[in-house]
């Protein structure tokens, strides 16, 4: 079979047990249904169909984008024309539509007339919380990268600036980066071409039980997610990394793009830079550097940002809020949905 159809037939498959899974949990008394992905949208009106459930859909980024950017389909192949027309007839068939995101948002109204919901996602800020670094004597200022290491994540950016910060501002830095992918070998070279051995450290794959002590054993964080898009501009919908970073006490800087737009706050809990202006990245975090008391205070006010705007607890209400509303409940406040 081509990719086209063994990608159907598998999605196919997954729905079938999904369904026989959901029916068997509930025994077919099911009031809302939640999913995730559009792809389930067959299933979704089967389920529907036997229980009488409302449904819901999260949409967390730009489905046809990023099939077309990880290369399963090109534009006008069958593939993709699936895809988009998955999209364009799905989101109708949904009780009420949610997304995580502006950017996301924006994607959503090329294909919707109906009105999306916005809930940002939401982490246990109990889980990632700060710890007093004041005591801790240091001749380097650490700087942390996470995600994988790919093109649109902007890893090669994180080591053009940690080369202008340790060979242009003289700076005595260090990097260390969370992950790992297909941009590994080039980011290990280019340690090598530019002499920055000691000052560079590739952890690999960090399990998600050690991400708080890795968020917390650094000054500052960077986040240098680029646009993508063969469509259009598939930019982070809503990632984790900066706003758990940030809930660790770390000042985040990076790029104005996608979601980090609405989860940082310029100037306050960190900086924004325009896409690919790695100069300006490096002017950012050298004055960080060069001002800890600033560091300190936009490492408060991040913390304090998450947690009040940010935390699973406030992803929760907002989640409940939209079933009661959806079961015919009178309480649509979700500040008050505490259970």
């Amino acid at each position: 079979f081509s990719r086209y159809y063994s990608t159907r037939y598998e999605q196919w498959a997954n729905n079938l047990y999904y369904a026989m899974d959901a029916l068997w949990q509930t025994k077919l008394k099911l009031d809302v249904l939640n999913v995730q992905n559009i792809q389930h949208v067959g299933i979704v009106n089967f389920l529907r169909s036997l229980t009488g459930c409302k449904a819901v859909l999260t949409v967390h980024g730009y489905l046809t984008y990023e099939a077309e950017e990880n290369g399963l389909c090109q534009v006008g192949d069958n593939f993709q024309t699936w895809l988009w027309s998955m999209e364009t007839n799905g989101y109708q068939k949904f009780d009420s539509l949610v997304c995580v995101g502006r950017a996301v948002e924006r994607y959503m109204e090329q294909f919707v007339v109906k009105s999306v919901q916005l809930i940002h996602n939401g982490l246990d800020t109990d889980y990632f919380y700060p710890i007093d670094k004041s005591a801790e004597p240091k001749k380097a200022s650490t700087i942390l990268f996470a995600g994988v290491l790919q093109e649109n994540k902007g890893v090669l950016d994180a080591l053009q600036v940690l080369q202008i910060l340790v060979k242009e501002f003289l700076l005595e830095a260090v990097l260390v980066i969370a992950g790992s992918g297909p941009q590994e070998p080039l980011a290990r070279q280019y340690v090598i071409d530019h002499e920055l051995e000691g000052c560079v450290i590739f952890l690999g794959s960090v399990s998600k039980e050690k991400m708080p002590d890795f968020y917390r054993s650094g000054d500052i964080f960077l986040c240098p997610s680029r646009q993508r898009g063969v469509s259009g501009k598939g930019e982070e919908p809503f990632g984790y990394t900066a706003l758990e970073a940030m809930a660790c006490g770390t000042p985040v800087v990076a790029y104005r793009t996608g979601g980090l737009q609405e989860q940082m706050q310029h100037g306050v809990t960190g900086y924004l830079v325009e896409p690919g202006d790695v100069a300006e990245l490096a002017n950012c975090v050298r004055t960080l550097i060069a001002q800890p008391d600033q560091q300190e205070k936009m490492a408060v006010a991040a913390r304090t940002h998450c947690v009040q705007n940010f935390s699973h607890i406030k992803m929760a209400q907002h989640f409940l809020a939209v079933y009661n509303g959806q079961m015919g409940g009178e309480n649509s406040d979700p500040s008050s949905n505490r259970n």
